[in-house]
């Protein structure tokens, strides 16, 4: 406890030392590394929230809802993935589909909850124009996640193959739990997260500002109107990505003449774009602000990817780096919205709310795209994909319309961002 307080009152005295007749030294203030106000401890702590979610890179579609998101959540539900992992793998060894089907359902309550206390974290611990960096950052932490998934998991079977000496059920089943070690390495991020939070906390007296406010499920009949058109422009713009993305590799096959192994290459581009390019917009995006206008931009990009893919024989390279390129964009640009218009308890609510209307949208999409596809063919599956952008699109200009007549700041430059806070620090 001592050591505790030694830590606080060394903040306080800003560098110098006090001394008296009675009472020792106190310590010179903490190093940069160990001051949760300093930007090298909170560096520390994005680089943590970009490890908690890199195991998530697999995630099945459910639908949970937090209506509180604390520290001892993300340690639960960050042991609800390892637990998951553990139950599928060994489903695999045992040769039980419905024991691997339970394990990915255990996985799934805990990794959609992670992904929204990364969003909460993100939100506590940076502000302002920082934000847009800190979304594009763990994006590209996700992004590289699958794309080390997709690349060394055949490759890791192989392996395992080679040494036992022969394929099947067991070989899948010990491949899956190797693989989860990356879910042992969320956990430990979950913990130091929170250890570090409680931490600064205390040191920094965040619960001081806090208005008391507990979060219940009657917060959504409060949200705005401009927060529910940004849950619209989410739902309809991703299930324009993640469906396609998922029956892509026979689209570019059947379409272009493509082989397997290039079909893959050139489904797997978004994500490999996204992953460089995410922190980059991110940074953009704090730098100018203009969120709205951001989000048109990467919207009618999207828009003109599918419009090349459905309707002209062009090399379809292009059209899936601009969806990459776009997709990073829309990132970096929607997600810190939320924080603009949401008091600061109710975060919680307001992300996890978004990440279960995105997963029921990406699931009932990819039930009528599968649909489609068998009935209709790609060129109608791609119509479709091309009228939920537009729909996402109609979004984006309401959108800019009700912030700006109601004077949000969801539009704001960068500079009018820092102004505004600069004038309630006075």
């Amino acid at each position: 406890m001592e050591e505790e307080d030694d830590e606080t009152r060394a903040l306080l005295a800003n560098g110098r030392t006090e001394t008296s007749r009675d009472a020792p030294a106190i310590p010179r203030a903490l190093p940069a590394l160990c001051d949760p106000s300093r930007l090298a401890h909170r560096l520390l702590v994005l680089l943590l929230m970009c490890f908690l979610g890199f195991a998530i890179f697999a995630m099945i579609i459910l639908l949970p809802f937090r209506l509180r998101l604390n520290r001892w959540g993300t340690i639960i539900f960050s042991c609800f993935v390892c637990i998951g992992q553990v139950v599928f793998a060994l489903g695999g060894i045992v040769n039980a589909f419905w024991l691997m089907e339970f394990g990915r359902f255990v996985f799934g309550i805990g990794g959609e909850s992670l992904a929204v206390a990364q969003n909460t974290y993100a939100v506590s611990w940076f502000k302002g124009k920082e934000l847009n960096l800190v979304f594009g950052l763990q994006l590209s932490m996700a992004r590289i996640g699958s794309t080390v998934n997709m690349n060394l998991m055949g490759w890791l079977y192989s392996k395992v193959e080679a040494s036992l000496g022969s394929a099947g059920h067991t070989t899948l089943g010990i491949t899956l739990m190797i693989g989860g070690i990356t879910c042992i390495l969320s956990l430990i991020c979950a913990l130091a997260l929170a250890y570090l939070d409680q931490r600064a906390e205390r040191i920094l007296h965040k619960e001081q500002g806090k208005t008391g406010e507990v979060i219940k499920l009657t917060d959504v009949k409060d949200f705005s109107l401009p927060l529910w058109l940004i849950f619209f422009i989410c739902v309809f713009y991703y299930v324009a990505v993640f469906p396609f993305i998922g029956l892509g590799k026979v689209f570019f096959t059947e379409k272009f003449g493509f082989s397997s192994q290039e079909a893959s290459a050139i489904n797997s581009v978004v994500y490999v774009i996204s992953a460089p390019m995410s922190p980059i917009f991110g940074l953009l995006v704090d730098k100018t602000g203009k969120n709205v206008i951001w989000v048109l931009c990467a919207v009618v990009t999207t828009l003109a990817s599918h419009i090349l893919l459905a309707f002209t024989l062009w090399n379809p390279w292009i059209a899936m780096c601009l969806l990459g390129i776009s997709y990073s964009l829309l990132a970096c640009a929607l997600w810190p919205m939320v924080a603009f218009v949401v008091p600061e308890h109710q975060l919680g609510t307001a992300y996890g709310f978004m990440q279960s209307i995105q997963n029921l949208g990406l699931a009932v999409i990819s039930i009528i795209a599968g649909m489609i596809l068998d009935t209709k063919g790609y060129l109608f599956l791609e119509v479709f994909f091309i009228a939920c952008v537009s729909l996402s699109l109609l979004a984006v200009v309401l959108l800019y319309f009700v912030n700006r007549a109601r004077g949000g700041n969801l539009n704001y430059s960068a500079r009018q961002r820092e102004e505004i806070k600069l004038s309630h620090a006075e």
